[in-house]
């Protein structure tokens, strides 16, 4: 058999996309690359940038298809967005014709906001971010999150998500674990030996503030102005510092309206940082869950005295997460589930 070759993206959220891609080579006898267009100041790493590679010919279309991918035997799609076709609604179905025709293998991965069922989350979660907008946005991306799973579901393709709590919502699928450099973000800075510990939100500059911002930000400015803890609340901090900054606190509040968890959370468990947040929607869905200083919205001031007054049981938590981030989020279990994919069951390395 020959050596499978893949390429991830073009969503690239997060850094994603490169992050499997580098998986891939390090933990499967396999060749991998990411690809993603050029967003300017929001970009992550990528191995590939895509070009303004979009024509309304569809034989230049396919002609550049075909270069962008030669030698490549697998595309795994990222984020349901076009690459080639032009940035119009339905057009995703003709990229993947394309890359059908060309005789690749096929897979999609959904990130989350881009198939989650609004109706179905505020069921399920009591303090659903989707509250927090209003009658037109829900309906808005209820329609065009059905639009993405119907896509999903009736294609046929290997489907993944990468967020835990997206096996509600494509249960044809399979978690696909973020993915992160956990020796790099490893931190031996001690953590909560601070009289005031200091404690990291980075706020939601979305509308609505899905990360629960609005809930969050006064109890800790409360407590920072009474001197019992230290508030970082950067603004417009590019991801290239942010690991620093993580680094350099003690608690991590990440977001307390999703019930489940991604990148962000997992980059502060792995500089071993107490983490506050929500793991309502997911906890039943993992084999192991992470352990998270759990909050709604109107605990946030008791979340954070918790954690003051309970340092040494938090430290043996961040431990313990340490080790959990190590076990599902450091490359070989995503490696591992993209294997099948690639016809290489059994054989990570």
């Amino acid at each position: 058999m020959s050596r499978p070759r893949l390429a991830i993206g073009p969503a690239n959220y997060a850094g994603q996309a490169h992050a499997w891609a580098q998986a891939v080579r390090d933990h499967l006898p396999a060749d991998a690359w990411s690809f993603a267009p050029d967003r300017g100041g929001f970009n992550f790493a990528v191995d590939r940038r895509l070009g303004p590679l979009a024509n309304r010919n569809p034989v230049l279309r396919s002609v550049r298809s075909n270069r962008f991918f030669r030698g490549t035997t697998h595309v795994a799609v990222d984020g349901f967005e076009v690459f080639f076709h032009l940035k119009r609604r339905g057009k995703l179905a003709g990229d993947l014709r394309q890359l059908r025709r060309a005789g690749k293998q096929v897979a999609l991965i959904s990130h989350g906001s881009d198939t989650r069922d609004p109706q179905a989350h505020l069921a399920r979660v009591g303090h659903s971010y989707f509250r927090e907008g209003d009658d037109a946005w829900r309906a808005a991306l209820t329609a065009s999150t059905a639009e993405t799973r119907a896509i999903a579901e009736g294609s046929g393709l290997p489907l993944f998500y990468s967020t835990p709590d997206l096996a509600h919502d494509l249960p044809s699928g399979r978690w696909l674990p973020t993915t992160i450099d956990v020796d790099g973000w490893r931190s031996d800075q001690p953590l909560l030996e601070r009289r005031r510990p200091r404690v990291l939100h980075v706020p939601s500059r979305r509308n609505p503030p899905i990360k629960g911002t609005q809930y969050i930000e006064p109890p800790l400015r409360e407590l920072d102005a009474a001197g019992v803890i230290e508030y970082v609340s950067p603004e417009g901090v590019p991801h290239s510092e942010m690991r620093a900054l993580v680094q350099s606190v003690d608690v991590v509040v990440d977001q307390i309206l999703m019930g489940s968890y991604g990148v962000a959370a997992v980059e502060a468990m792995a500089a071993g940082r107490v983490v506050v947040g929500s793991l309502d929607d997911v906890r039943d869905l993992l084999e192991e869950a992470p352990e998270f200083v759990e909050t709604t919205p109107s605990g946030v001031r008791d979340a954070i005295l918790r954690i003051v007054e309970e340092r040494d049981a938090m430290r043996e938590s961040a431990e313990r997460n340490l080790a959990f981030v190590r076990r599902w989020h450091d490359g070989r279990e995503s490696a591992a589930r993209l294997s099948g994919f690639l016809g290489l069951a059994g054989e990570e390395s």
